[in-house]
């Protein structure tokens, strides 16, 4: 075995004397200038639970109202954390709008958007907005007499 090779790279690296939680308060600040920066928008939901768990258990001064220190498009691992899959199904017309709907949040947020987030902004732009989604349902024949 040659000597070395199973040596520890690291092993002559001083470890920085930081009292616990100062890098993470500089983390979370400048998480917090990037998202300010960033513009990206934050939901009620991503509010809420950025005060849910250890932080909230850890700071009782944390209130819901508190935005998190990350937008939720960065602070998830995968597209799919943290979702269910549900089953919807739609006519062929609506299914041939998704690519030009994708194309036009695209074009106006200036960036790629993943069809699973789009479809979920929708959802919750729908159920924001209870009486546009009448409208359409009653041009779809309910409320008719």
């Amino acid at each position: 075995m040659k000597a070395g090779s199973g040596d520890d790279p690291f092993a002559e690296i001083e470890e920085r004397d930081e009292p616990a939680g100062v890098a993470d308060d500089a983390t979370e600040a400048a998480a917090e200038t990037t998202g300010r920066q960033t513009g990206a928008p934050v939901d009620d939901d991503d509010r809420n639970d950025a005060t849910a768990g250890a932080d909230a258990d850890a700071d009782d001064a944390t209130t819901e109202s508190a935005p998190p220190s990350i937008p939720y498009k960065f602070r998830r691992s995968s597209v799919k954390e943290g979702r269910t899959q549900r089953p919807i199904f739609v006519r062929p017309h609506v299914e041939e709008r998704e690519s030009d709907f994708l194309r036009e949040l695209e074009d106006d947020l200036g960036e790629d958007v993943y069809k699973t987030d789009a479809l979920e902004a929708a959802l919750v732009v729908a159920m924001n907005n209870p009486d546009l989604v009448a409208d359409e349902l009653r041009e779809w024949g309910y409320d008719w007499d």
